[in-house]
């Protein structure tokens, strides 16, 4: 794989920008200018790559669940059809929790601008393409009731993202891993 081209390069120069104006100072202020400021261009540069804020915003959360999907991949890769369990220790492991960190504007979006019409209807979206990727994934391991099973591990995730963000430590992964995969069993 070659070096990015220049035009790779500056998409990704506002879209770094524009990710650290929604960490600082949130979504409702990330206006073209600010995030121009700050990734150091002039604002018609920005409408050059990004034809109006939908387009930045789509191109954000690409990234957003590209960076998920890239580590699922990976995951899945090391494996012919992973099990429940290797999927829950992934999801509770603390590589796949410093990706959720790296997406942490995701969850900075969710907050802000989830009220807004526009903006919640992507986050569905990128909610449900990542809830069908993890769902395919079950699908392939033959886990019953996969709907289900995805479903609660996306709420896993989320939730213990925010906890681990509010301190709760890492030594609780196994623990929870553990107990998740419990309720996922049959009797």
């Amino acid at each position: 794989m070659g070096r990015p081209s220049k035009s790779e390069e500056r998409r990704e120069q506002i879209l770094d920008a524009f990710e650290r104006i929604i960490l600082k100072e949130g979504f409702a202020k990330a206006s073209q200018r600010k995030i121009a400021q700050e990734a150091k261009v002039n604002q018609p540069i920005i409408h050059h790559y990004f034809a109006g804020s939908d387009e930045l915003l789509d191109a954000f959360l690409n990234r957003v669940i590209a960076r998920y999907s890239n580590a699922l991949d990976a995951f899945i890769s090391e494996y012919d059809t992973p099990s429940l369990e290797q999927i829950i220790q992934f999801v509770c492991s603390d590589k796949f929790h410093k990706i959720s960190m790296q997406n942490e504007v995701f969850f900075s979006l969710i907050g802000q601008g989830g009220h807004q019409d526009h903006v919640f209807k992507k986050l569905t979206a990128v909610y449900q393409r990542f809830y069908g990727e993890i769902k395919s994934y079950l699908d392939d391991a033959q886990v019953n009731n996969s709907e289900h099973v995805s479903y609660m591990i996306m709420c896993f995730i989320i939730g213990h993202d925010w906890a681990k963000k509010l301190g709760f430590g890492e030594q609780r992964n196994d623990l929870v891993a553990a107990d998740l995969l419990k309720l996922t069993q049959s009797d």
